[in-house]
């Protein structure tokens, strides 16, 4: 039985365009299904691709299709056409490799059907991509040459408004809520919290597109230099970085430079009690109920506490979280110091399986090396033989290497001396990173209790040691759905992953 083939639509930058030019998502899903209708496939169309730029083939739902590829789930992929794919020679060519050696399908629906493993579809395929990337190189420096022009007028290019300023004629002009953008400035420089501005906010300049203000909002909005009466636009210059395009009197400010820069500080950073640590779980820790971080605050007593902000832009936590820094840290620590105990106990049998590994990629490199340069094996097997051993030999390699990472990953801490005891001493900059190199994330469920932590901690806690956390975990800046972890399955050692 056939595997189905993944559809896959992609759309750079969706914003307000429209007209002939703009190839919808809806309607390249549509020419995806006709395309399946007419060859007989299983096509299986995956969620749309959105303002997702073609130059990278890092992508989440490309990613997702991918994986399903790797996974034997899925045999293949049809896009709307070749530059849905890919912009860029290099990453298509290395992907479809991938998907050859994989036996997975590629096709486009609206361009010739060929076969694309063959020499003349492999041929046809590298020259539509070069065309693809000379087109986005072209329209890149075209859209920056349109906005660094648009900037220099004092025009502001974003697709959004901004609360505060109405737009005339490309320009920013103070409406009716500007007092209300002033007075979130300065609550903020006063001291006062993103939430509690988040809630002022919501009585006094409700947002338009209906949704609450929340603590993340607030710290955007207050994070935007257009209040200081500025222009601005990134655009890539070179392969080093991007350059600034600014214009700092492009329309009336709304605050001043000293009140920007006093909303840009948080008052517990700017001025931290003696003897507080830094936040040893950030970027670590989140809220079971919602999967997103959780961020250090204080409570009613001024202990340090992480707490979810339960609300976010994509809706509101149902069991938001909280629970005391010291207490979630001296379980989680406790539970690190175990883990390397054990590592030290099992240095000595990872470093021989180390020492075989190493040996193992290096007779792979050995082999693929003498089948490259082997010319009369070329003649005798003819090209596509060869080019099927070779991939053979690339995949020994691909495995050995894989073997050699997972195992070196094992004792990486312990390698450089560092024991639990070693640990204690580290400054909580380098046991953060300590952390980080071992867990991919750590979930807490809110109390059952009155109390914010009645509940035993072990019971309240769970750490994903590094590879046991889900792949959709909600990331910093990007909208994601809100949806509970699961704590139904019992605790994994971390062990279990890394071994």
């Amino acid at each position: 039985m056939s595997l189905p083939i993944d559809g896959y639509v992609r759309v750079s930058r969706v914003g307000d365009r429209a007209g002939e030019s703009f190839i919808s998502p809806d309607l390249q899903e549509q020419a995806i299904r006709d395309w399946a209708a007419k060859t007989g496939a299983e096509v299986l169309v995956q969620p749309h691709e959105l303002n997702v730029s073609g130059g990278t083939m890092d992508r989440p739902v490309f990613n997702t299709i991918m994986e399903r590829v790797r996974s034997g789930r899925s045999g293949g992929i049809v896009v709307y056409k070749f530059d849905r794919f890919a912009r860029s020679l290099l990453g298509a060519i290395s992907t479809l490799a991938e998907l050859g050696q994989h036996g997975a399908v590629f096709a486009s629906a609206t361009e010739p059907d060929l076969d694309y493993s063959a020499p003349p579809g492999r041929m046809y395929l590298q020259m539509m991509f070069v065309f693809a990337e000379h087109t986005r190189s072209t329209l890149k420096e075209s859209w920056a040459t349109s906005q660094r022009l648009a900037v220099e007028r004092g025009h502001h290019i974003s697709p959004n408004g901004f609360l505060g300023y109405d737009q005339v004629d490309g320009r920013l002009v103070p409406n009716e809520a500007s007092p209300a953008v002033v007075e979130a400035f300065r609550r903020r420089g006063q001291g006062e919290g993103w939430t509690g501005i988040a809630d002022w906010l919501n009585n006094a300049a409700p947002r338009e597109d209906g949704r609450d203000w929340n603590g993340q909002a607030v710290q955007r909005l207050c994070s935007k230099r257009v209040y200081r009466g500025e222009a601005s636009r990134y655009v890539d210059q070179d392969r080093d970085g991007r350059g600034a395009i600014v214009n700092k009197s492009a329309h009336p400010a709304l605050v001043t430079e000293d009140e920007w820069q006093a909303a840009q500080m948080d008052p517990r950073l700017a001025r931290p009690r003696k003897g507080d640590p830094l936040p040893l779980l950030s970027g670590l820790i989140r809220c079971r109920g919602c999967r997103f971080g959780m961020s250090l605050g204080r409570g009613p007593k001024g202990e340090r506490m992480y707490r979810c902000r339960a609300r976010h832009a994509s809706g509101r936590c149902s069991e938001p979280a909280s629970v005391l820094a010291a207490m979630v840290e001296r379980h989680v620590e406790g539970l690190l110091r175990r883990e390397l105990a054990r590592l030290v106990t099992a240095t000595v049998g990872v470093s021989h399986e180390r020492d075989q590994a190493r040996t193992v990629l290096a007779d792979a490199r050995a082999d693929l090396d003498a089948f490259r340069h082997d010319t009369r094996a070329k003649r005798k097997l003819g090209d596509h033989l060869w080019h099927d051993t070779l991939d053979g030999h690339l995949e020994a390699v691909r495995q050995a290497g894989s073997a050699l990472e997972r195992l070196a990953g094992q004792s990486a801490a312990v390698k450089e001396g560092l024991t639990e005891n070693h640990y204690l001493d580290l400054d909580v900059a380098d046991r953060r990173e300590v952390l980080g190199g071992f867990i991919d994330a750590i979930v807490v469920r809110r109390s059952r209790g009155r109390g914010r932590n009645t509940d035993a901690i072990e019971a309240r806690v769970r750490v994903l040691w590094r590879g046991q956390a889900p792949a959709d975990l909600p990331r910093s800046r990007v909208a994601s759905e809100i949806v509970p972890f699961d704590f139904s399955e019992g605790e994994v050692e971390a062990g279990v992953a890394t071994t």
